[in-house]
Parts: C-alpha cells; structure tokens; sequence
C-alpha cells in the first residue's frame, strides 16, 4: 500500500545522519531525490484526503487506533494514547489503517 511506501521513505530518511550526507555526495543526492519524492507523495495524499495520523497524547479511540500493549503511568489519565508505535491512515474521517498504539491502563 501507499502508506506503507511512505513509511519506508520515512526511516530512509531517519537513517542517514547528517555528517554523513556531508561527508558522502553520493548519500547526499540519494537522501535529496528520497526526500523529494517523500515530500510529492505526501502532496498526493493531502490532495486526496489521505491523513496520516499520530494519535500521541490522545484519547484512545478504537476506531482510530489498535492498542498494542498498556502501561502504567499515574501522570497521565488512563485511555491516554502515550506511544505510537505505527501511525494510522484517515480516508475522507474513515479509518483505513489504524495506528497502533500503547495506551495509559488503569491503576
């Protein structure tokens, strides 16, 4: 899928530190073509509605996102979204992909 796709252009991107593309004209060129590429597909979706979402800090919402795991956490009020392990994707307000998620459990 397409979210998928973007997803690996994502941690491409996140793996290439920056002395490195300094460093390596090569890397540098790839990372900018990656980078370019990422930033039209996003352009895409945006034109067809397609919302990438990263619930952090929300209320879980089981439409919108699959909880994964619960954790503890008296600083945060239980349902909280308080890690997102794979963000979610949002079609015209319908879920196609939820984002998978840790959720704050109860005391």
């Amino acid at each position: 899928s397409s979210g998928i796709n973007a997803e690996y252009g994502e941690k491409a991107l996140e793996s290439v530190p920056e002395e490195e593309r300094g460093n390596n004209p090569t890397l540098a060129n790839l990372y900018e073509g990656v980078s370019l590429t990422q930033s039209q597909l996003h352009q895409v979706f945006k034109r067809h509605n397609l919302v990438k979402i990263t619930p952090l800090g929300e209320e879980f919402d089981p439409v919108y996102h699959e909880a994964m795991f619960q954790v503890p956490d008296p600083s945060k009020a239980p349902g909280t979204v308080m890690d997102v392990v794979q963000s979610g994707y949002v079609l015209h307000s319908r879920s196609i992909r939820p984002a998978k998620v840790g959720v704050v459990k109860e005391p």
